[in-house]
């Protein structure tokens, strides 16, 4: 017989047949959390346990057959009157595990698919005991009227900041903000720390309850007897991206490829230079089909005050259009869905949506499959980023060589001012506001430069979270290194606090 509750009547005695879990999801419930209405639902214990008992699991020879005529006695179990009973007729739709159920016969048989699999884990790990049916996990049903995005969130102590992954769907910046603000509130009235799993219906809507935590393990590398031992590789939550722009040399150790397309095309000589582009950026795609490749449009400068960067390209067209036949080529003739664009040298929100309208018209336009990031490279940029995050853009990749350079009130491109670039202090100061919204927006940021992996510049970005750095061939092993100390030191530095 199973067991059937509402989750918003569960109370501290229902703990031992319900789970702790979904007692604490309705407490949050009655204390006015968004939770989404539905049911928790036991596993029928006494009839697993009596199928069970008609078969021998005693023999490996036999074991596999026995299993498979179990599930199919276990599925061949009738929907309970109590499930039925339990659900409004106008509920026609069921969310169990994240997947979406269309009906009543379904959801039961899907419980008893995930009954089954914990009970087949149990008996090849153990073999068939007298209690094998009687930790098996209860499971919440949720109902759902029109289900737009799923995910889970989590209050991340490293990042100082709540962490929501979306699974299906698309997630909006208010809805974002929504389930930052329940996370906030759920963890205060539960003491500690949870993941929570939520929903987008008519609303966000939490859904499931899972412990959350955090743990930081370095795992000792084997050393076998008599062997000379291997170095442990270095594993990075900062990703690698290899600037291609300099060379047709490859990194296999990095996480993706980063190409100016400024230093490839030349305007002089336009049809060399475009092939050599389209050879770099698809050899670059091909290479790494599972790694992002971004591609610069090019930033074409004479000198500090010019006209260039996104400006230049929307006047230019034989400066754009060869970039976006590129592209087009790329992504719609070969196929190469990993290749992504970067905005150049933007002054204005103006610009930004300019560009892509243009990016539009060539079917360039930004979507799940095609990522849209800004090149930040003067101080406006981040003093309205807010504005530029409205416009809609998927990362940001911040030019530090630029930035110290309009900051410093020199041109870091001269030799006799070279010594200008480090100093940083200021512009590590300046960075620190618009880091902090991008994070609250939950947009990526990498950066790019040659600043990039000296220390004091290195140890601001990892303790602020940044998404990646773009470094030269001669420079990719050296900055893998490099980032796993300055992670290590982060994350003692934040255990000392504690």
């Amino acid at each position: 017989m199973i067991e059937v509750l509402p989750i918003r009547l569960l109370t501290d005695e229902d703990a031992p047949i319900f789970g702790s879990l979904n007692l604490n999801l309705a407490k949050l419930f009655r204390s006015g959390v968004p939770v989404g209405s539905g049911l928790v639902v036991t596993p029928p214990q006494f009839k697993l346990k009596t199928v069970l008992e008609n078969y021998d699991f005693g023999t490996k020879e036999v074991f596999q057959q026995s299993l498979t005529l179990v599930k199919r006695e276990i599925r061949s179990i009738p929907v309970p009157d109590v499930l039925i009973n339990g659900v409004n007729p106008t509920h026609r739709n069921f969310l169990l595990n994240g997947e979406k159920i269309s009906s009543i016969k379904n959801l039961w048989l899907k419980l008893l698919s995930i009954w089954i699999e914990q009970i087949e884990n149990k008996l090849w790990n153990n073999g068939f005991y007298p209690g094998i049916t009687r930790d098996l996990d209860p499971q919440i049903v949720i109902f759902v009227k029109k289900m737009e995005s799923s995910g889970n969130a989590y209050y991340d102590q490293l990042q100082d900041d709540v962490e929501v992954q979306v699974k299906t769907g698309k997630l909006y910046p208010n809805d974002l903000k929504k389930i930052i603000e329940i996370v906030q509130i759920a963890d205060k009235k539960l003491f500690i720390p949870h993941e929570y799993e939520w929903v987008l219906d008519g609303g966000v809507k939490l859904v499931g309850l899972k412990q959350y935590t955090p743990s930081v393990t370095i795992e000792p590398t084997p050393i076998v007897a008599g062997s000379r031992g291997t170095p442990c590789e270095a594993r990075n939550a900062v990703k690698v991206f290899l600037d291609l722009s300099a060379g047709l040399t490859f990194e296999k150790e990095v996480d993706g490829i980063y190409i100016a397309s400024e230093k490839i095309f030349d305007l002089d000589n336009p049809s060399e230079s475009f092939e050599n582009l389209v050879s770099r950026l698809v050899e670059g795609a091909m290479t790494f089909p599972n790694s992002p490749i971004f591609l610069k449009l090019a930033d074409k400068s004479e000198g500090m005050g010019k006209v260039r960067g996104t400006l230049r390209l929307l006047h230019q067209k034989s400066l754009f259009d060869p970039l976006a036949k590129v592209l087009d080529f790329a992504r719609h003739k070969k196929g190469l869905t990993n290749v992504h664009i970067v905005v150049p040298f933007v002054r204005g929100v103006t610009e930004l949506l300019k560009m892509k309208r243009e990016l539009a018209v060539r079917k360039l336009s930004r979507k799940n499959s095609l990522q849209l990031w800004m090149e930040v490279a003067v101080p406006e940029n981040i003093v309205n980023l807010e504005d530029y995050l409205v416009a809609g853009i998927d990362g940001v990749v911040l030019n530090l060589d630029e930035l110290v350079s309009y900051l410093n009130g020199v041109d870091c491109s001269e030799e006799d001012l070279v010594f200008y670039k480090s100093e940083v202090s200021g512009l590590l100061k300046f960075l620190e506001d618009g880091i902090k919204l991008l994070h609250k927006s939950k947009v990526p940021f990498m950066v790019y430069g040659s600043l990039v992996l000296t220390p004091k510049v290195l140890e601001f970005l990892v303790e602020k979270g940044v998404y990646g750095v773009v470094v030269e061939k001669y420079e990719a092993h050296s900055a893998k290194d490099l980032l796993h100390q300055a992670e290590k030191r982060m994350i003692l530095k934040r255990v000392d606090r504690i």
